[in-house]
């Protein structure tokens, strides 16, 4: 027998005792669930908890994958018989909620995945309940997975919640079936869809009836991107207007909920090929298809980095441009920042390309941040992800491709354009200055095989690349001044303002690559550029620069020795 693992999500709300909140068979979805509720501001702290059943013993050990917040403060709030929330179910109808259709959905995550089912589809379909009823043992295993949860929140045992819950399973299933055998539920197609929806609009139960005609349509579908063609083709045969329009998105916004919520359904969909970042990328064109034509317009090498959206995909993002079902919209917006704030490698077997796709991830995003829930959202996300870019795992293993080590530092400096926040940009520069401080990027520097005038200007570029990155971040000041003396030493050594001077080149080509030097493209600002200045002010003043110019040509020259010292 196999090793059973499953992940237990414990939570503890300001001023209460830790609970169970959620039992789950998927440790990806479990760290959602945390990254979740601890962002949802309801809870104070989350633990997630991976349990291992020994087959020879039965034994469960635990382990500590997830942890955050406070769990040491003691508990100064008791709950009384009378404070106690009432059961979330007390009628058949109460499952058709949204909320216990995700709770459906999370106790019976392995069962629907392989019936290619939805929650919608459970509640709304006799034979898939005859069909999980008489599955028997895991029908139960099931409700212990509610009961657990339920029972420590409720101060109760399990035992009397699932005694209380038994009667609105059958009160549910009997409805249903009272449905089915009176063929309450009317055959839909695409041709008529549009009619069954005006028909339905003023029944009482039109939601329910809805529900259980497009649960059947759906049931004939194989796969996941099948199911997702009949919901869009539905979508499409949908009233222009009016309640019936209204009626149909509503319910077709329900199982379309839950495909967007399955990893497997939606890698089916959108590419099995694609990478964890590519992926995100596809779900971010989702939300907001116009962003790849806004992003090429920034940034075409970002855009580049974009998958292309296959033809189900394109159709989605139509379907979720419904103002109907704008709250859908958004919860993949919510998505897809939860999986860039999560620790997990978006492109684990290139670090250098995961770099790449996080700058243009970020791109992408802040082009969409309306439907992401706004810039400050998606900022906070890209924080949280620039936590991990600069942990030292991540720069181990950025650092392993074979690089010299000017342009390794070059590495450290792209990926300290990609990170936010003061915190992980100081870090960056910390990365960097440990990299220039080398006695291998000194050795290369100073005596590498290429030109010195190469190479200073290579430290120049340097230069250049990290004011414009670190900003005014702490610690950039002294790693500019390191850069800026190397520079000087380098000169110094190699002569490379001696050999201008002495270089067969006319005076004002001699003064040219002086200012060159002096302005930091050549060499970086420090002692190095500086001597370029005095030399280049020195070489323009002297009478032989001067005397075979015309007027022009003069006065050129003086405007860029005197452009050179206001740049001083």
């Amino acid at each position: 027998m196999e090793e059973q693992v499953h992940y237990e999500v414990l939570a503890r709300r300001p001023g209460s005792a830790v609970h169970l909140e959620a039992w789950l068979e998927d440790q990806h979805r479990a760290i959602q669930v945390a990254n979740e509720m601890i962002g949802s501001g309801e809870f104070i702290a989350v633990m997630v908890i991976r349990e291992t059943r020994d087959p020879k013993s039965g034994k469960f050990s635990p382990l500590c994958i997830r942890r955050e917040g406070d769990f040491t403060s003691p508990v100064t709030r008791k709950l009384r018989s009378g404070d106690l929330p009432p059961p979330r179910c007390q009628a058949g109808s109460d499952l058709y909620g949204p909320m216990a259709r995700a709770r459906i959905a999370e106790v019976l995550e392995g069962w629907l995945a392989r019936r290619k089912s939805t929650a919608f589809e459970l509640i709304h379909r006799l034979d898939l309940v005859d069909t999980l009823r008489n599955a028997g043992g895991e029908f139960q295993h099931a409700i212990q997975k509610f009961a657990v949860p339920e029972a420590l929140l409720r101060h109760s045992t399990v035992h009397e919640v699932i005694r209380g819950l038994h009667p609105v399973i059958d009160q549910a299933a009997a409805r249903l079936r009272q449905a089915t055998q009176a063929k309450a539920f009317p055959t839909i197609s695409v041709s008529g869809f549009g009619e069954t929806c005006e028909a339905l609009a003023e029944a009482d139960e039109r939601l329910f009836l809805m529900g259980g005609a497009v649960a059947g349509y759906l049931g004939s579908a194989e796969d996941w991107p099948s199911k997702v063609e009949r919901i869009l083709n539905l979508a499409d045969a949908a009233p222009e207007t009016g309640i019936g329009r209204d009626l149909a998105f509503h319910v077709l916004a329900q199982p379309m909920a839950e495909i967007l919520n399955l990893g497997p359904a939606m890698t089916e969909m959108l590419g099995a090929e694609l990478d964890p970042a590519s992926h995100l990328g596809a779900l971010a064109q989702l939300v907001a298809p116009e962003v790849p034509k806004a992003v090429g317009a920034i940034d075409p090498a970002a855009a580049a980095l974009l998958p292309k959206p296959t033809d189900i995909g394109e159709r989605l993002a139509r379907f979720l441009a419904e103002p109907r079902v704008a709250g859908l919209r958004q919860a993949l917006g919510r998505k897809v920042l939860a999986e860039v704030a999560s620790p997990r490698r978006l492109r684990p077997a290139s670090p250098e390309g995961e770099v790449e796709i996080c700058r243009a991830l970020a791109i992408t995003l802040m082009t969409a941040a309306e439907p992401m829930g706004g810039a400050e959202a998606v900022h906070e996300a890209f924080v949280s992800r620039s936590h991990t870019l600069v942990g030292t795992e991540f720069v181990t293993a950025y650092l392993k491709v074979a690089r010299t080590p000017i342009d390794e530092a070059m590495a450290l400096v792209r990926l300290m354009e990609s990170v936010v926040g003061g915190t992980h940009k100081r870090q960056a520069v910390r990365w960097i200055q440990s990299c220039v401080t080398s006695l291998k990027f000194d050795t290369e520097a100073m005596s590498g095989k290429a030109p010195a005038a190469i190479r200073l200007g290579q430290l120049a570029n340097l230069y250049r690349r990290v004011a414009r990155a670190g900003g005014q971040e702490a610690g950039i000041e002294a790693l500019l001044t390191l850069i800026g003396e190397m520079g000087g030493k380098l000169e110094a050594e190699a002569k490379i303002i001696q050999g201008i001077r002495k270089a067969a080149h006319s005076p004002v080509e001699k003064v040219q690559a002086l200012i060159r030097m002096a302005t930091g493209e050549a060499a970086p600002l420090g002692p190095a550029a500086e001597r370029a200045r005095q030399e280049a002010r020195r070489l323009a003043a002297h009478p032989d620069t001067t005397a075979h110019l015309s007027a022009r040509a003069a006065v050129q020259l003086q405007t860029m020795v005197q452009n050179l010292g206001r740049a001083a």
